[in-house]
């Protein structure tokens, strides 16, 4: 006997070659049938769905959830346009606070002036003298008040120096870039695991409300990034107290893994002191990629790009020695790690491949499935590397509604048909993952749809409009798409016999409303496991 069947739906299973069913059977959290399948099968329960659509649960494939939950409690600068509208609100949120208090702040972003950034001084005005310390929205820049600077090491130790701007005279001015941001967070100190449990409730409340059933958390465990070695016991602590509402996987950050001895007669391989590697968990907590910076962002200007390709010019804008940074590619491969590499330009995944091909032989490669995360320069002879080497693309297409204008003027005009690809890397042959990296980019999987077919940017400009895909395309790179990135698609990612009961009930079919609609359909229900995690209006009951 079935414990639930929906019927009277439009189900898009996102299997290949499968038309649209209209029922679903569930038992013990996991789908039995469609249609014919569970015709002749009693039921607990039956639910009549009016016509609503069911698509598979997205799964968001590189997103910082813990972040998500922590920065509801700071100040949200998202909604600032300049850089004065950031200075007031600043000095608005400052008069509330004690004045010893720390004001923190989160999405900074002057869209006129992209390279505008508040200064100490003005820092320090609006901010009465506090310590300040303001996010851009990119995450790989801030900037701090002089209360912040007069606390840090100057110089600071190490590379993080030269992410240090300076004015004319050699001060500081406030903008810190990349790993100069560390010094930040160690004055400011970690949050506790329960802290960060929390922060994974409310984010995860939020994940399964817009019908994300899963997602990748991209990094944890490294102490100056994110939230540091607590993040892994937070999530354990989360998932065991009913904490946790949407799956996880965990990349893991590469300056974690180290030598690890073997047996008597075995290589030694990169791995954590348990000797871990990609893939230990349950279905609802897993062990994912190792994560390495390659390099920055293209809207802080830190990416990597190579040239000539029209302004600005090529930078070199690593985010460690680059040997360093093969070695530790080929070393994570070699010991039986999938690779997440960041890399948003093009020279930085000329990096990531060239490491990744030195590391083994193409079938091994491409049984791994490592991925670019972000892909935001892959120029044409990359992305044919790509496919050759079996790696995938994990791409933000919220980036391009949000910053691609900027992104536009930053890389230059004839870097654009590079930027953010789809089209291209499924005719390739590219498998294409969709994700968020909230909270860079805190929208809903429905609205990357709609960004991943229109590719408009905030002025309504198109960007890049030869990398358009259809809607079925779009919806596949946010389920079975990013499923597979994770190695989970026997799991996730798609509805049929033996999958997990993770799904979505919308308000509307996305493969017929217009492109445009696609980001307001609205999400009815949400369920994991075969249970109900969101469903304001008694829709599954």
């Amino acid at each position: 006997m079935l414990d639930l069947l929906l019927h009277n739906a439009v189900v898009h299973t996102v299997c290949p070659d499968r038309p649209p069913a209209h029922s679903v059977g569930i038992w013990r959290g996991r789908i039995v049938g469609l249609d014919g399948d569970i015709d002749d099968l009693p039921a607990r329960r039956r639910v009549d769905l009016a016509g609503a659509t069911v698509v598979p649960g997205f799964h968001d494939a590189h997103c910082h959830t813990t972040s998500v939950g922590i920065e509801e409690l700071h100040l949200d600068l998202g909604g600032c346009a300049s850089t004065d509208a950031v200075l007031e609100r600043v000095a608005v949120y400052a008069d509330g606070l004690p004045d010893d208090a720390w004001v923190i702040g989160f999405g900074y972003l002057d869209r006129s002036r992209p390279d505008r950034f508040p200064t100490a001084a003005e820092l320090d005005r609006a901010g009465s003298g506090r310590p300040v310390w303001l996010t851009h929205r990119s995450g790989h820049s801030c900037a701090v008040s002089s209360a912040v600077l007069r606390e840090l090491a100057d110089p600071l130790p190490g590379d993080a120096a030269r992410f240090v701007h300076r004015d004319g005279t050699g001060r500081p001015t406030g903008l810190l870039e990349e790993t100069a941001m560390d010094a930040v967070k160690d004055l400011v100190g970690p949050a506790s695991q329960e802290q960060l449990a929390d922060a994974v409730d409310r984010a995860t409340r939020r994940y399964v409300a817009e019908g994300i059933t899963s997602f990748t958390e991209a990094g944890i465990g490294c102490p100056g990034i994110d939230h540091g070695p607590a993040e892994i016991g937070a999530y354990q602590r989360a998932r065991t107290t009913g904490r946790l509402h949407a799956r996880a996987q965990l990349m893991v950050y590469s300056e974690l893994l180290h030598e690890v001895a073997g047996s008597r007669g075995e290589t030694p391989a990169s791995g954590l002191d348990l000797g871990a590697r990609t893939g230990l968990g349950d279905p609802w907590l897993r062990l994912g990629a190792m994560k390495i910076w390659i390099d920055g962002a293209g809207t802080a200007g830190t990416a990597a790009v190579t040239g000539p390709a029209g302004e600005p010019p090529a930078r070199q804008s690593f985010a460690d020695d680059p040997v360093r940074m093969r070695r530790q590619i080929a070393d994570a491969h070699r010991s039986g790690w999938q690779v997440a590499g960041h890399a948003m330009g093009d020279a930085a995944v000329d990096l990531l491949l060239d490491a990744l091909a030195s590391a083994g032989p193409v079938d091994e490669l491409r049984a791994r499935r490592h991925r670019v995360e972000h892909a935001g320069l892959v120029r044409p002879d990359q992305v044919q590397r790509m496919a050759d080497l079996g790696v995938l693309a994990v791409i933000q297409p919220l980036f391009i509604p949000l910053f691609g204008d900027l992104l536009a003027d930053g890389f230059g005009a004839a870097r654009v048909p590079w930027s953010i690809r789809a089209a291209s890397f499924l005719a390739a042959g590219v498998p294409v993952a969709a994700s968020s990296d909230r909270p860079v980019a805190p929208a809903t999987p429905l609205a990357a749809l709609q960004a991943l077919v229109e590719r408009r940017t905030g002025t309504g400009a198109c960007y890049g409009p030869q990398e358009r895909i259809p809607v079925a395309a779009a919806l596949h790179s946010y389920t079975a798409g990013a499923a597979f990135a994770a190695g989970a698609e026997s799991e996730i990612g798609s509805l049929a016999e033996g999958r997990l009961a993770d799904l979505v009930v919308l308000g509307c079919d996305p493969l017929s409303v217009e492109p445009a609609a696609l980001g307001e359909i609205p999400v009815l229900a949400t369920m994991v496991d075969g249970r109900a995690v969101h469903d304001p209006e008694d829709r599954l009951s």
